[in-house]
Order: structure tokens, then C-alpha cells, then sequence
């Protein structure tokens, strides 16, 4: 079928806003090289599962995350891509000509075609007398669109925020009750309009081009986590963990929480010595599903630092969640990235400690693709000791 020009070049700026703003896996040097090559295992089981399911947004950004993760950004980027093995290297060119590539070169194929027939159905549809007021603007970027907040201006970014609570339908989860020697948490009525410096504001609104697979939590991983972090929790000092499971069926669960050795503070934890971290996961033949932290002296919710620190996860993994633990206010809370926000927003941000994002449409949001299971139980490993 043929298009129009103006239809075939919106449908090349889709692809192309999709490779710049999803597929850039951002490489942090100290986390050891093995963790990558071990969990792109599931990167590319995830991009088969959506190929299976005629995803093609979603097949065709994994695809394109695993090619772009060894070809380009491991090689220039990690300083241990000199010591990986050479039958590492070989088995991921491998799965990358024979799988990853022909795959993605298949799926952008059927991307423009699909982005074009869309346009080209949207204009049919608009009266022609608005053609002419509208069609330049909607050929100068993807329909999908947003600021990058390194454009704006600091007054620009600040009149974003509003200075108010959380919205009841943030839907926090109440800690569950503690008993037999588990951690007592103290409730306090009031919480502050605004936490940290930078506390976005969520609405109800969640777009996703994709269904996750859903993640059953352990209903006990609460306690047991406070339980470990207690000490720091009476410093008023974060905890973080990585949360470790296995694949059953169509859906993960979670089984361990790996607490690694880490150095914190009231409002972040840095990770030491990620290499025991990732050969526990390894040898216990583990998925990576995403991390958990408490905020000992705010509320539940991802500060600037929290999201870029979450993007790794979500970007090798679509299910990965943050679950974010806040003793003094008694919340649970459970997030993710969204995919057509969060994620461009994060990833092309170059600005480090704590800064102000735009924060609409919102960048991250409960996570709808996790349950509660009390049939599980969770695993607490702490390196620390």
C-alpha cells in the first residue's frame, strides 16, 4: 500500500522518536558488567513474548534495547566490557544476527506502515478546513509528545508543581499490622504538603502501549524488610534492596529481597560491592524484578534520584517495580515508570542529585500489574552482615 508523503514521513518520525527516547539502556559503571549480560536474558525472552503477541511497539523497543546494549552502549560506556568472556560475547552476536536484528528490522517495517495508515486515517477524518491549521504541527513530532525538562527554564519547570497533598487515588497501601517481634511503626496524623524538593504530583491517568505480565508480592515482604532496616530507620537513614524472584507460568514472583552492602542518608541509599549482589541472584538462578527502599522520613513516593535510579530496571525489564516503604506515615507503595513519559523524560535527563522533572503527564504511577499473595513468602538476604 502506498502513502503520502506527509504519512510516510510521520510514520519515520515515529520509529525514529522510538529508538532515541526508549531504547538507550543507561549503563552505570559500578554495577558489574556480568549483571547485564545475565538479566538481557530476560530482555529478550520479554521481546519474544510481545513478538509472539503481534506487540509491535513494545517487541520492537526490546529488540532495539538489546542490540543497542551490546553493540553500543556496554562497549563504550562500562569499563569491565574488556573482561567479558569471549563465549558471552559470542553467544549475545549470536542471538543478536540471528534473532534481535532481523526481528527489529521486521518490526520497524511494520511500524511505518501501521503509523502511516493511522495518519493517514486521522487526516480523512478531520474536516478540510482544518487541514491546513493543523497537519504542520502534527508532522513536526510523534502524536506521542512531551517536554524535555532540560529545555525548560527552572521557573518553567517550578510552575508544574502544585503545593498540595497527594490525591487520594494515589492508592498507597497501608503497611500490614506487625506481630511477633516484627518492627512496631509509629503513625504521626499529619504529612507534609510537599516532600522533598522535588515531590511530583500523580493523577489517575496511566498510558501504556503494552499489557505487563503481572507480579505477585509476598504480603509479608513489608514487615521483614522493616525488620532489616530498622537500624537505619532509627538514624532516619534509607534501606534499599533488590527484589529477586523466578517466572511461573505467564506471570513473576517475588521470593527473596537481596539487601547488598550500602552506604545512606535521609534521603538516598548508595549501593557497595554489587557483585555479591549479582552472584547471589545468578547462582540461585534468580530474575532481577526491580528494588525496594524506605523513606524514613517522608511519604511514599520517587524523588528525581529514586527514577533515575529506577530506569535501568524498568528499561531491561517492562515489569520491574519500585516498592517504596514509609514507616512514619505507615505507606506501602508500589510504582512504575510510565513507559510513554517517564521513561523518554528519564532517560535523555543528563542531571544528577536532586532536580525538578515536569511532572505532566506524570512520569511514573502505582503499578497496575501487581498483586498481593499471601501464599508466598519472602526471603530476606542481607549482604551487610
Amino acid at each position: 500500500m502506498s502513502f503520502s508523503e506527509e504519512s510516510t514521513k510521520f510514520a519515520r518520525d515515529q520509529v525514529q522518536w522510538l529508538l532515541e527516547n526508549q531504547c538507550r539502556i543507561p549503563i552505570r559503571s559500578i554495577t558489574p558488567i556480568s549483571f547485564y549480560y545475565k538479566t538481557s536474558d530476560t530482555l529478550i525472552d520479554e521481546a519474544d513474548f510481545y513478538y509472539r503477541n503481534n506487540q509491535l511497539e513494545q517487541s520492537f523497543i526490546l529488540y532495539s534495547r538489546y542490540i543497542t546494549l551490546f553493540v553500543e552502549e556496554l562497549k563504550l560506556h562500562h569499563p569491565g566490557y574488556a573482561t567479558v568472556s569471549v563465549n558471552d560475547r559470542e553467544r549475545v552476536k549470536e542471538i543478536i544476527r540471528s534473532k534481535a536484528l532481523p526481528r527489529a528490522e521486521e518490526l520497524k517495517e511494520k511500524l511505518k506502515e501501521k503509523y502511516a495508515r493511522e495518519h493517514e486515517e486521522k487526516q480523512k477524518a478531520i474536516p478540510e478546513e482544518e487541514n491546513a491549521n493543523i497537519s504542520a504541527a502534527a508532522l513536526s513530532k510523534p502524536s506521542t509528545n512531551f517536554h524535555n525538562e532540560n529545555e525548560q527554564t527552572l521557573e518553567q519547570l517550578k510552575s508544574n508543581y502544585a503545593r498540595v497533598p497527594p490525591p487520594a487515588h494515589v492508592a498507597l497501601f497501608t503497611v500490614p499490622p506487625t506481630d511477633s517481634g516484627l518492627v512496631q511503626i509509629n503513625k504521626e496524623p499529619a504529612k507534609p504538603t510537599f516532600d522533598r524538593s522535588q515531590k511530583p504530583i500523580l493523577n489517575s491517568t496511566n498510558t501504556s502501549m503494552t499489557t505487563l505480565r503481572r507480579i505477585a508480592i509476598p504480603c509479608d515482604i513489608t514487615p521483614k524488610f522493616l525488620q532489616v532496616a530498622q537500624r537505619n530507620t532509627d538514624r532516619k537513614i534509607e534501606t534499599c534492596g533488590i527484589l529477586a524472584g523466578s517466572k511461573r507460568d505467564n506471570h513473576y514472583i517475588i521470593t527473596h529481597v537481596v539487601v547488598p552492602k550500602q552506604n545512606g542518608g535521609p534521603d538516598s541509599c548508595d549501593t557497595e560491592k554489587e557483585e555479591e549482589m549479582v552472584e547471589y541472584v545468578a547462582n540461585n538462578n534468580l530474575i532481577t524484578l526491580g528494588w525496594i527502599h524506605t523513606h524514613p522520613t517522608q511519604t511514599a513516593f520517587l524523588s528525581s534520584v529514586d527514577l533515575h535510579t529506577h530506569l535501568p530496571y524498568q528499561m531491561l525489564m517492562q515489569e520491574a517495580i519500585a516498592i517504596v516503604i514509609s514507616p512514619k506515615y505507615n505507606e506501602t507503595a508500589i510504582f512504575t515508570l510510565t513507559p510513554d513519559t517517564g521513561i523518554p523524560v528519564i532517560s535523555t535527563c543528563k542531571k544528577t542529585g536532586f532536580h525538578e522533572h515536569i511532572n505532566n503527564p506524570p512520569l511514573f504511577l502505582p503499578a497496575s500489574h501487581t498483586t498481593y499473595d499471601p501464599g508466598l513468602q519472602c526471603q530476606i538476604v542481607d549482604l551487610r552482615n
